[in-house]
């Protein structure tokens, strides 16, 4: 059996956010994308820049620093994003990440400013995702969708 090694290439892009009051905590989101005749295939749920998904191809044009200044979609996933943004100290939010990873759903987290994506498979049901985010208080938690792909339920 003669298999050759097909290499991926694999390339993060510097997206610049807009700073105000101090949020976001930063100033450039690293993302990793694949790279095909298609464009740049993201590769994990973002946790600043709105507008994607995991599985989005896009095309990006960069500036003279590299830093991606504009982007526009080639396809769209049918795969959802979702933020969260720990306001205070809730007791379950540990809890609910689980639940939602058992989901099949995959977390990227920044817990030192209390951010977290949730990238949501177009198999899981919106509504399953939203039974579980009924159990956080949202005086503790913030919720937000800024790449809803699903339909709602």
């Amino acid at each position: 059996m003669n298999s050759k090694s097909k290499t991926v290439n694999v390339s993060n892009l510097q997206f610049q956010l807009d700073v105000e009051d101090d949020w976001p905590p930063v100033g450039i989101e690293s993302l990793p994308f694949r790279i095909d005749v298609d464009g740049y295939k993201l590769l994990k749920p973002p946790l600043f820049v709105k507008g994607l998904s995991v599985g989005d191809v896009i095309r990006p044009t960069l500036d003279g620093g590299g830093t991606v200044s504009s982007w526009s979609h080639q396809t769209r996933s049918g795969r959802t994003t979702l933020w969260l943004l720990r306001l205070d100290e809730p007791n379950n939010l540990e809890q609910v990440l689980e639940k939602l990873l058992e989901l099949g759903c995959n977390v990227v987290k920044l817990p030192q400013y209390g951010c977290y994506s949730i990238d949501v498979p177009a198999e899981v049901k919106i509504g399953d995702i939203d039974a579980v985010l009924d159990e956080l208080n949202p005086e503790f938690v913030a919720c937000a969708f800024p790449s809803m792909r699903h339909a709602e339920d």
